[in-house]
């Protein structure tokens, strides 16, 4: 198995979104975040809450899939999320050791199943 971490820009997670479930993700997570790439400067963002200046805010779209699928979703998030600009975002894929189902005690593949 294999975990895809993408974060992208906020404005495209609906459209990635629907990308990756049309192409069969099992499952996706969202969350908001704030990044800060190469080009951070402390003058310009703060991450202190309710103060001018925060942080850039991106989008962070987690999917474990099955190994032979990561190429294929990995392939989606890139082609979806892109504009060709700069801070489009990265996509990190890493492998996944183990997975169980709390609910049922699934494992592996099984326990990305509905």
């Amino acid at each position: 198995m294999r975990l895809l971490k993408a974060f992208i820009r906020i404005g495209r997670v609906d459209t990635v979104v629907r990308a990756l479930q049309k192409a069969g993700a099992p499952g996706i997570t969202i969350s908001h975040v704030h990044g800060v790439g190469y080009d951070y400067d402390p003058q310009e963002y703060t991450f202190a809450p309710g103060v001018e200046g925060k942080a850039p805010e991106v989008a962070k779209i987690e999917v474990v899939c099955r190994r032979d699928d990561a190429g294929r979703l990995l392939r989606t998030v890139v082609e979806t999320a892109g504009s060709g600009c700069r801070g489009d975002g990265i996509v990190f894929v890493t492998p996944v050791e183990r997975a169980v189902k709390i609910r049922n005690g699934a494992e592996g593949t099984e326990a990305l199943q509905s």
